[in-house]
């Protein structure tokens, strides 16, 4: 694949870069004051637990910067917003980041009135995830009023729910999202992440019959049930961490997280379910993997699976390729040095790797800082997001 000249760094006047440095943290601060927690499966409402008013806010900034815009519902009050940049390129890439982010229980500090201190910039979800999208969106609005500078078509996607089933992704590339190289901002601490595992999570339940339990021959316990379940499972997860290692991510994994059965100590269950995890290599499929776990119960009774919840692939990009050598390159110069590693969690990177976008994770922030109760990120790291990303999308 040709992929143009490497990029040559021509750099604006001191004045003009202070103001855009300036520019990039109010909008970033902009966007930690507009609450997007995601209700994460729980009975929350309200506008702070939808990504609604950011995602407007995100509409509105790309139509002042002349940007394509389109909104779209994936659920109620749950948009996604995905601009596009047409520099009549032979390629196209993607920056996407997610517009949600936990809640802010517990937290320390005033989630949603940001503060900057000693070169950190505070609030919920400063880090995780909206420094890549104030990177991504300030990247995106400068280089539209110079699209002829561009070496490729840019994509911009702000997605809802990724914190919890990941569905923005998905609908954005079922709805038919394109590009040649995807970049997801997450905490990386401006490293590339090549690879990672995915995740498959759903639940089995067991079924019995419920009696007094004065008189438990009479019933079916669904508990003791789902006993032979998890003694199965366990010797089934711990096979899996036997198997050949993937050279970097290690084996899969399965791991039992949740369990709830019986309505009283005085009843027979006849209900019981749990929730497995289990994380996935790259190339390893969710039918492979339910057809695998379920033929080693199969002779067990009154079970049964339902439907996985969450579904996302592995990624794993060779550090051949093209696209990530030249962003490589770019980090190096502005950092000094390039780190290219893999990770055990999953991304939306994984979502778009099953649709065939490869698809790398790279941005600022600490992963250590996300979902704490003092949640910042380093003002530099945001800074020097957008200068490798100008550097890399431009010729």
């Amino acid at each position: 694949m040709e992929m143009g000249r490497p990029p040559v760094f021509l750099l604006s006047s001191r004045t003009d870069r202070m103001n855009s440095h300036e520019s990039l943290l109010h909008l970033l601060a902009d966007l930690v004051a507009i609450p997007s927690m995601n209700p994460m499966g729980r009975d929350r409402t309200g506008a702070e637990y939808s990504e609604e008013k950011i995602a407007a806010f995100v509409s509105d900034y790309l139509r002042q910067n002349a940007i394509d815009v389109k909104t779209y519902e994936v659920a109620p009050h749950r948009p996604n917003v995905i601009g596009y940049v047409d520099a009549g390129a032979e390629h196209t890439v993607l920056l996407e980041a997610h517009l949600d982010t936990v809640h802010a229980d517990n937290m320390t500090i005033e989630p949603f009135h940001p503060r900057m201190v000693d070169g950190r910039l505070y609030g919920r979800g400063a880090c995780d995830t909206k420094a890549s999208l104030a990177s991504f969106l300030h990247t995106v609005g400068t280089l539209a009023k110079r699209a002829s500078t561009l070496e490729y078509n840019l994509a911009l996607a702000a997605v809802c729910d990724e914190e919890y089933s990941f569905t923005g992704a998905r609908r954005a590339a079922e709805n038919g999202l394109k590009a040649d190289f995807g970049i997801v901002g997450e905490p990386t601490q401006l490293h590339i992440v090549r690879a990672h595992k995915g995740v498959l999570r759903w639940r089995v339940v067991t079924k019995g019959t419920a009696a007094h339990s004065a008189y438990p021959d009479r019933g079916d316990n669904a508990i003791y049930t789902m006993g032979n379940v998890l003694t199965r499972l366990q010797a089934y997860g711990a096979g899996l961490m036997q198997r050949p290692p993937h050279e970097e991510l290690g084996t899969p994994t399965l791991s039992v997280g949740v369990i709830e059965g019986g309505q009283a100590v005085n009843i027979v269950p006849d209900r019981c379910w749990i929730e497995i995890d289990r994380r996935t290599l790259p190339g390893e499929t969710e039918g492979e993997i339910l057809k695998s776990v379920e033929s080693v119960l199969h002779d067990l009774p009154r079970y049964e699976f339902e439907p996985p919840h969450i579904s996302i692939g592995g990624s794993d990009v060779s550090t051949q390729n093209p696209f990530l050598q030249r962003l490589a390159g770019v980090i190096e110069k502005v950092n000094g040095e390039c780190v290219i590693e893999t990770a055990q969690y999953a991304t939306n990177a994984g979502v778009y790797s099953q649709f065939g976008i490869t698809t790398i994770v790279f941005g600022p922030g600490d992963i250590a800082q996300a979902h704490t109760a003092t949640e910042f990120v380093e003002t530099s790291q945001v800074i020097r997001c957008s200068e490798i990303l100008l550097h890399f999308l431009t010729k």
